[in-house]
C-alpha cells in the first residue's frame, strides 16, 4: 500500500478520471499480487508503476476502438478479443522487466536514481535536480545516458546486435 497514492497521482497526471484512476490502480495491485503467486518481483513499485501505465495504454485503446465500431442492433460481440494479455505475452512482459531491472541495476546510483524520479514518479528535471543536488543539465544529461543504456541493454539481451 506505500505505493497506492503516488501510483495515483501518477495516473491522474496521465488524464484518467478519478473514478477510473482507482480502478487503474486496483487492477494493477491486483495483477501484482498474481504475479507475486508465479515469481519473485524484485521492484514491486516498479512493476506497479509498468502496469499501470499499460493499464492505461489498454484502456485507451479499447476506448477508441469503441468509438470507431459501429454495430447494428442486436448484434452480439462475441469475436471481440480478451483484453487480458495471453499467457504468453504476460511471460515476455515479465521476462523484459526483468531485462529491465537488471539494466537499470547496472547504472551508477544517481543516474538510476534520476531516471526513476523522472519516468516512474512523473518529476520535472528541476525538482529532481533539486531532490538529487545536482544541476537541472545534470539531470538531463543522466535521464538521457540511463534512456540509451537501457535501451541498448534490453536490446542486447533480446539478442538484436543491430544497435
Amino acid at each position: 500500500m506505500q505505493h497506492y497514492s503516488r501510483l495515483t497521482k501518477m495516473v491522474r497526471r496521465k488524464g484518467v478520471h478519478t473514478d477510473d484512476a482507482s480502478d487503474i490502480v486496483q487492477d494493477a495491485y491486483l495483477r501484482l499480487t498474481a504475479a507475486l503467486d508465479r515469481t519473485d518481483v524484485r521492484d514491486p513499485g516498479a512493476f506497479l508503476h509498468t502496469t499501470a501505465i499499460n493499464l492505461i495504454r489498454d484502456r485507451g485503446r479499447a476506448s477508441s476502438s469503441r468509438r470507431h465500431v459501429i454495430a447494428p442492433q442486436n448484434e452480439t460481440f462475441e469475436h471481440v478479443a480478451c483484453p487480458t494479455p495471453s499467457s504468453e505475452q504476460a511471460a515476455i512482459s515479465r521476462q523484459q522487466l526483468v531485462l529491465l531491472e537488471a539494466a537499470l541495476a547496472e547504472l551508477p546510483p544517481k543516474r538510476r536514481a534520476a531516471l526513476v524520479l523522472y519516468r516512474f514518479d512523473d518529476l520535472t528535471h528541476a525538482e529532481i535536480a533539486q531532490r538529487l543536488g545536482i544541476s537541472v543539465s545534470m539531470v538531463e544529461k543522466h535521464v538521457r545516458l540511463a534512456l540509451n543504456h537501457c535501451r541498448q541493454r534490453m536490446a542486447q539481451m533480446n539478442g538484436d546486435t543491430h544497435d
